[in-house]
């Protein structure tokens, strides 16, 4: 089954270790993306796969006291999650919760609405296509479906890092791709996509189909959440890519993660965090 939360199984969502603190890193990019929904005071929107609920929280905020917002996710736990964040934040009376698999079809909202977001989740799902579909259909008409998916990777470390052959993190990058490759390919009933987000935007029947990316910059030195965020970070991307790295990268990551070895990245003052998340959005027909 497809899950619709940034789990373990996410090949390319944050860590969850710490969810809550791995989104905070993305979170005023991800705001800079909100900025071009249709959300207004009273308005019915959805979050599909709301992690730990960042987003679910300003989408709340946004839409006001007599607006909703539907949380939806395959994951109980990361449900719970938005929970708590919401009613951390005093917004929970706004906030409904779906326990809900893409894969099974669109989720049952009880209404159109008038914005859809969905932050690195519809890859998940065994069909894009028929996922994004689904999901064009809960708009209202004039609603924006927005899939924030893809980007430009990190970049963290220095070129040479003094473990290893310089380029590892390059090198990571490429043993990332083909376990997402391998991962998405052996799944029984995966269907190829074969288009890019904007066509199967359009192919939904969504028009003013474009992409926009924002880009996250924070400099060395980084302050100890983020620095923390990315080290776990480049943890869970070198476990999951691990057999298709080679032994002396293998050999070098281990230093570099091992809080006990002088290498360890989490002592280091050269680490940085450079990348663009980016977000397709299509707009559904006015009525005629």
């Amino acid at each position: 089954m497809a899950s619709t939360s940034n789990d373990r199984r996410n090949p390319t969502g944050p860590s969850t270790e710490n969810p809550a603190e791995a989104e905070a890193v993305f979170l005023d990019a991800h705001l800079a993306l909100l900025a071009d929904l249709p959300v207004r005071h009273g308005d019915a929107v959805a979050d599909i796969g709301p992690g730990a609920g960042s987003v679910t929280v300003a989408l709340a905020r946004a839409v006001g006291a007599s607006g909703r917002v539907y949380a939806v996710d395959h994951d109980p736990e990361m449900l719970e999650a938005v929970a708590r964040a919401a009613r951390a934040a005093g917004v929970a009376e706004r906030v409904v919760l779906i326990h809900h698999d893409l894969d099974d079809g669109p989720p049952p909202l009880p209404e159109p609405v008038a914005a859809v977001w969905s932050s690195t989740c519809v890859h998940h799902a065994l069909d894009w296509r028929a996922a994004v579909a689904g999901l064009a259909e809960l708009l209202s008409p004039g609603g924006v479906l927005a899939l924030a998916e893809g980007g430009l990777p990190a970049r963290c470390l220095p070129w040479d890092v003094g473990a290893g052959r310089p380029g590892l993190e390059i090198r990571l990058d490429e043993a990332h791709n083909r376990w997402f490759t391998d991962w998405f390919e052996h799944r029984p009933g995966v269907t190829r996509p074969d288009r890019g987000w904007v066509d199967l935007l359009a192919d939904a029947g969504l028009v003013d189909v474009g992409s926009r990316s924002a880009l996250v910059d924070v400099p060395t030195p980084l302050p100890e959440d983020e620095r923390a965020a990315v080290v776990r970070e480049l943890a869970a991307r070198v476990d999951r890519a691990r057999r298709f790295l080679t032994e002396d990268d293998v050999e070098a990551w281990s230093r570099l993660l091992d809080p006990a070895d002088p290498a360890w990245l989490g002592s280091r003052t050269d680490l940085a965090l450079l990348t663009a998340p980016t977000v397709h959005r299509g707009r559904a027909p006015d009525r005629t």
